[in-house]
């Protein structure tokens, strides 16, 4: 009868101890066989729950603890193979949240972990069941124990998707918990994906609820969303990062639906939900709300309006008293989004009413001593934005109100501090976007703004305010998109250039931004810098996420068609000369960094531009050139513009990058044009040579000449230089490394003829001494090569030669990197991919282990113990065909015994003793050829590896009263013991008729003439007695006996 059967027979109702075992034994069960458990599985729960219930919650001693810590486990193991026993009701689950609540903290854990086994379990289940987990759920994540909560969580990210209302409102719950693993829990049930730079349609398994479902939720919850409309003076309804996660959440939701159908603009439906989700924001920026959630507001209502401009116009014209309220508000980012969203306002207002909001905001800088800088901060944010929407409207504002506003701003350009200073060029610059800056007017005088402002500006571009002085150069930029002066014009690129020896990358960067407006055509409209969280070209510009077409098919052709195009040409030859007569090929590094930022700057924004186009060979050639630079910035902007370039080109233009960044990688490329040194010109880096004969630094052109000089030798400057250049083609194949893996991917069959060339130093510079360039050529070999090892296998003749021959190269970093290379490359390879190398291989071995430098010399010691690992493998018989290694073994054992045993370095000597022996113990019978040389060699090291010590003690042995003759044993004791004596033995067991013919004479010559006491008497008379013991019955002896005993008697 089945196990199962007599389960019935259990005695469940007895006594503790019984209990407690036969719960154990139940567990057992539960894990048999599926078909019995299906039968039994009723009445094994029925029988859990009575156990359990026989039991009170207060219940705490070992057996009672012992005994539902088991129930609840089995209970767990149910669920997971018996899912149709807790699918249609959910009394268990009720049962399991209960517990977690009232049970002891010891029991939390083991219930924690039956609750979350429960819940696949409901997978599939009625709506109905489902609506009731809903309604449990929500109850429980309102709980104190906070186990009770995260099962909640945990339930509703694994039972329900991503589109459930209920259960995502249950995760934004969550996402306000005290507890931090309850928080990511939630988190990652709002946002599975991570990716936040891929629109969400791109994902088709991710799909989000409709905007209208989570807000009715949401409203079913907290109804009072809609009950009052001073929303700035209630409490907030939930908590803040509450609030952050649902509001990030819904904009989820929002941006979803208008991906999938544009038409929904249109849509009263949507737009009534728009509204509600509007409300919804209103309500978070109440005061008792953090700063983080007052900020995710304010922009996500600007994430609103960049899709839904008319309707945010028009509902927050209605709301322009609480937005001049909010341009106070602490934080910098919602000030800032506030005056944004007030400027979108603006636009809906009639003209009249437009006007009086201008001069109200205006009227407020007269008395900025007065204010908070936080409301100095918003007003001249305002000012801007404000001003630039108005000035895009017909009819614009008055010509007087005009004028006041923007001397009203240069004024504060003109006397406030950096900061605030830089605020307001911003502010001219966002209406700058939108008309040509008029002059001002000083009674019957006209000056134009950049000339009042210029010392003032030079002034605080050579400050120490980053940030002021990013604001005020993108300003400068935006100032000129639609200026006509070439006054103007000519004004903004002098103070742009003077930046040119900044050091501070994002400086250079925002400067970068500006000359990009200042040629034209940039891949961003009026309406994006001022109605969407527009911060930067780099970040509204897709060309970065490799989305180039996209963001220039949303220019607008006000933007293409420059206005007065012969002063645009005039600027861009300005800027061209600039920078390819002056920066890219100057003779200070800081310059040549900030042409290499702004090149990039131009060739990123402006890339499609005909003048672009037509300068592409020269711009390529330039990131060329500065590919071996030894600033990493520098290098790494220029290998991004080579990639840029690549995506800008025509087929003749992608085919010359490609063959530029091989002949550069491959190191046969020479540098169409040089940099002039200057006194000043830094040739290495401080350190990089060590210092002076006084200690001083050694960098630059000028230092290097003094201390050639000083030591007498001229020429040493020529050698500086050669070094210098040395570094210079290093550091170009590290950029070219970097700028080719942006490309491979795409280059295609273009790459394909090249790769004979590439393999083979690509594995090589993988192992170079710096990890730069081993990073930068790692890169580009995961971006080349889909399959590396049948790469390596196709290509490894070609990286065996050039491994071989860089392994004997002047260059040490050479040298190293290619004994670490064939280290690695070699281990594992059969005899017909490696023999006709093989010797090679061991020669550069023992080369590096001779090496002058020591990292060279520890590489030649691991490639030594790799190749020693592989030719013992090959003339193993055991594991390689007996052919293979014969042919091995013809290679290896004559170069070992005549270089290697006998060489003068001891490691060498070492290791090859080590060798041969391994080789004489795995080689068996394919020994037999060699045997002759092998044993004579033996031999003759017995006597030439001695320790020389033991010849000094024979000389002294009288004087110090030792006896020759134990002395004599000591030496034939320790010969006996050494590994040659150890290759000897084995080698005797392998001789047969035919290695005696080779074998004997050499063994009489050494009897006859061997050198030394070992060699010559003992070692040679031992081996032979030896032998001629185990050959007994073996061989024919006698017609070897001549010869011996001629040379013994000898």
């Amino acid at each position: 009868m089945s196990t199962f059967y007599s389960l019935k027979k259990f005695p469940i109702e007895i006594g503790h101890f019984h209990r407690k075992y036969s719960i154990f034994f139940i567990v057992y069960y539960i894990q048999a066989n599926l078909d019995q458990l299906k039968l039994m599985g009723p009445v094994i729960l029925n029988g859990i729950l009575k156990l359990l219930d026989g039991y009170s919650y207060s219940d705490s001693d070992s057996v009672a603890r012992d005994t539902k810590s088991f129930a609840f486990q089995a209970i767990g193991l149910l669920a997971q193979r018996l899912p149709q026993l807790f699918r249609d009701k959910i009394e268990m689950a009720v049962r399991l949240f209960d517990a977690l609540k009232l049970e002891a903290s010891s029991l939390c854990l083991v219930i924690q972990e039956a609750t979350t086994s429960l819940a696949t379990a409901y997978k599939g289940a009625q709506p109905a069941v489902l609506i009731e987990l809903e309604k449990l759920l929500l109850h429980n994540f309102n709980a104190e124990q906070s186990e009770v909560r995260f099962c909640a969580v945990r339930w509703a990210t694994s039972l329900f998707d991503l589109q459930h209302c209920p259960s995502r409102f249950i995760c934004m719950l969550g996402a306000a918990d005290p507890k931090l693993d309850i928080r990511e829990m939630a988190l990652e049930g709002l946002f599975p994906v991570k990716d936040e730079g891929r629109l969400i349609s791109q994902n088709p398994d991710i799909i989000y609820p409709k905007l209208g479902s989570m807000l009715e939720y949401i409203l079913k919850q907290q109804p009072k969303f809609v009950d009052s409309t001073e929303m700035r003076e209630q409490k907030l309804l939930f908590p803040s990062n509450m609030y952050v996660a649902m509001i990030k959440f819904l904009l989820k939701c929002f941006e979803l639906e208008l991906e999938q159908n544009k038409d929904l603009e249109k849509s009263l439906e949507f737009v009534s939900s728009v509204e509600t989700l509007c409300l919804l924001l209103e309500h978070a920026m109440a005061t008792e709300g953090s700063v983080e959630l007052h900020a995710t507001a304010s922009k996500t209502l600007i994430k609103i309006a960049s899709h839904l401009p008319e309707m945010i116009a028009s509902h927050y014209s209605q709301r322009v008293i609480w937005l001049k309220q909010l341009l106070s508000h602490i934080d910098w980012d919602t000030r800032e989004a506030v005056a944004r969203l007030l400027g979108i306002a603006s636009t809906a207002l009639p003209s009249a009413t437009s006007t009086a909001l201008i001069s109200e905001l205006v009227s407020k800088t007269t008395e900025m001593q007065k204010l908070r800088f936080e409301a100095q901060h918003g007003v001249l944010c305002a000012i801007g934005y404000v001003t630039a929407n108005s000035m895009c409207r017909s009819p614009a504002i008055p010509e007087a109100l005009f004028q006041s506003t923007l001397k009203c701003l240069v004024d504060v350009v003109n006397s406030e501090t950096a900061t605030l200073s830089s605020v307001a060029m911003q502010a001219l610059g966002h209406i700058g976007l939108c008309v040509p800056l008029p002059p001002l007017i000083h009674a019957s005088d006209s000056v134009d703004i950049l000339e009042i402002l210029h010392e003032k500006l030079s002034k605080s571009l050579s400050g120490d305010d980053t940030k002021a002085i990013q604001k005020i150069v993108i300003a400068l930029g935006q100032i000129c998109a639609k200026e006509t002066s070439s006054l103007h014009l000519n004004s903004s690129l002098n103070l742009i250039f003077s930046l040119c020896r900044s050091k501070v990358e994002d400086i250079l960067f925002a400067a970068g931004e500006a000359l990009s407006f200042l040629w034209g055509a940039v891949p961003v409209t009026a309406d994006v810098i001022l109605k969407t969280n527009y911060t930067s070209l780099s970040m509204s510009s897709k060309f970065l996420m490799g989305d180039m077409d996209s963001s220039w098919s949303t220019l607008s052709s006000d933007w293409k068609c420059e206005a007065n195009e012969d002063c645009r040409v005039m600027i861009r030859d300005t800027i061209s000369k600039k920078l390819f007569d002056d920066l890219l090929y100057s003779s200070r590094k800081e310059e040549r960094c900030a042409g290499a930022v702004w090149l990039l700057s131009l060739t990123m924004y402006c890339g499609h531009h005909p003048t672009i186009q037509q300068m592409l060979p020269e711009i390529q050639e330039a990131f060329s050139h500065l590919l071996g630079e030894q600033n990493e910035l520098t290098q790494e902007l220029a290998s991004q513009g080579m990639s840029v370039v690549y995506e800008l080109g025509d087929a003749s233009m992608k085919q010359n990058l490609v063959d530029a960044l091989v002949t550069t990688l491959t190191g046969s490329g020479k540098r169409k044009r040089t940099v002039k040194l200057a006194e000043d010109s830094e040739v290495f880096q401080e350190g990089a040579i060590g210092e002076g004969l006084g200690g001083g630094k050694l960098s630059t052109y000028k230092e290097l000449c003094n201390l050639a000089n000083e030591m007498g030798q001229p020429d040493l400057i020529y050698k500086f230089m050669d070094l210098a250049n040395y570094q210079v083609s290093l550091n170009s194949k590290r950029g070219a490394a970097f700028g080719f893996s942006k490309i491979a991917k795409q280059a295609g069959d273009a790459l394909k003829p090249h790769l004979r060339l590439l393999i083979p130093k690509l594995v090589r510079f993988q192992y170079d001494p710096d990890k730069n360039v081993q990073d930068a050529m790692a890169h580009i070999w995961k971006s080349l090569v889909a399959d590396p090892k049948r790469t390596i296998d196709e290509h490894l003749d070609l990286i065996f030669d050039d491994l071989l021959i860089q392994s004997g190269s002047r260059l040490w970093r050479s040298r190293e990197a290619s004994c670490l290379a064939l280290a690695d490359i070699i281990q594992g390879r059969k005899f017909d991919q490696v023999g006709k190398h093989l010797r090679r291989i061991w020669t550069a071995a023992f080369r590096a282990m001779d090496d002058i430098k020591e990292t060279v010399r520890i590489a030649g010691d691991k490639l030594c113990r790799s190749v020693t690992s592989l030719t013992i493998r090959l003339c193993d018989v055991t594991l390689t065909e007996i052919s293979d290694a014969r042919q091995s073994m013809d290679i290896v054992l004559p170069f070992l015994l005549a270089e290697g045993i006998l060489s003068k370095v001891d490691s060498i000597s070492k290791a090859s003793i080590g060798v041969v022996m391994n080789l004489v113990k795995g080689a068996g019978i394919a020994i037999r050829p060699h045997l002759s040389d092998l044993v004579s060699c033996m031999l003759e090291s017995l006597s030439s590896l001695e320790d020389q010590g033991l010849n000094y003690i024979e000389l002294h042995a009288a004087n110090a009263g030792i006896q020759t003759e134990k002395l004599e044993n000591l030496r034939i004791s320790i010969a006996k013991g050494s590994p040659m004596w150890d290759t000897l033995d084995l080698c005797i067991n392998v001789v047969d008729t035919e290695s005696l013919d080779q074998l004997v004479p050499h063994l009489a010559r050494l009897v006859r003439s061997g050198v030394g006491l070992n060699t010559r008497w003992e070692s040679t008379v031992n081996f032979i007695i030896i032998w001629q013991l185990k050959a007994t019955g073996m061989f024919n002896l006698i017609i070897f006996s001549a010869s011996m005993l001629k040379g013994l008697s000898k």
